[in-house]
């Protein structure tokens, strides 16, 4: 790879968001699945737990170095996204923390949600917050479903405790944005709805969440008395 390539690959400068072919977009739904079924064979072999969380954390050093290297500014360069959180609670966290039940299930369902409807950074493709997005979720997914299969159990979250975490970290991003002028979490500027009032978006993005998360939790629930 020449310099040019390299110089491309950590540039600065924004230009728009990529956008994706159906051929490359029904690539990713293909990989989506193929890498659930890849976790579902392998998810009690300590090698292939070792591995995703390994590239999970390279991913993130990565990421993190080229921000930090190049000062981007902090409305886009903290970890406050839910599926950035996910990721680090999920290499970092302790297995007995109950709390980590809530991050994988908010990592899966996040992870899954993020592929089926992939928006990257304004860097034309190839840069490395592209290839962190697809690498970064992809691994999310192995690692959220690794610790559901292997650690998932029922008492651990309440169904109110799962509302409660999503509205209070909701919240919390909401008041990063506002010191930040970062759409952290998609709180400021929200897909599909008028973005004029941010408590509305707020309201909106913490329902949808929390109902995924529900039926996450719901459908690990059911899966373990299967």
């Amino acid at each position: 790879m020449n310099a040019r390539f390299w110089q491309h690959f950590f540039t600065t400068q924004q230009t728009q968001v990529p956008t994706i072919s159906g051929f490359w977009y029904g690539m990713i739904l293909l990989d989506l699945f193929f890498f659930i079924w890849l976790t579902v064979r392998y998810h009690k072999r300590l090698g292939f737990i070792r591995l995703f969380k390994g590239i999970q954390l390279l991913q993130l050093l990565s990421l993190y170095g080229w921000y930090i290297s190049c000062q981007i500014p902090l409305m886009n360069s903290l970890p406050f996204y839910h599926c950035r959180l996910a990721m680090i609670g999920l290499v970092f966290l302790p297995d007995r923390w109950p709390f980590k039940q809530y991050v994988a299930i908010m990592g899966f369902s996040g992870a899954f949600f993020a592929l089926g409807y992939p928006v990257m950074d304004p860097y034309a493709f190839s840069h490395i917050t592209g290839l962190s997005f697809l690498v970064g979720h992809f691994a999310l997914l192995v690692n959220s479903l690794v610790y559901l299969l292997n650690h998932f159990q029922k008492d651990h979250l309440s169904l109110l405790k799962i509302i409660s975490y999503t509205f209070i970290l909701d919240l919390f991003m909401l008041g990063v944005n506002h010191l930040t002028g970062g759409n952290y979490g998609i709180l400021r500027e929200t897909p599909f709805i008028d973005n004029s009032n941010v408590w509305f978006n707020y309201l909106v993005v913490s329902s949808v969440l929390s109902l995924a998360l529900v039926l996450t939790e719901l459908g690990f629930r059911r899966l373990k008395r299967a």
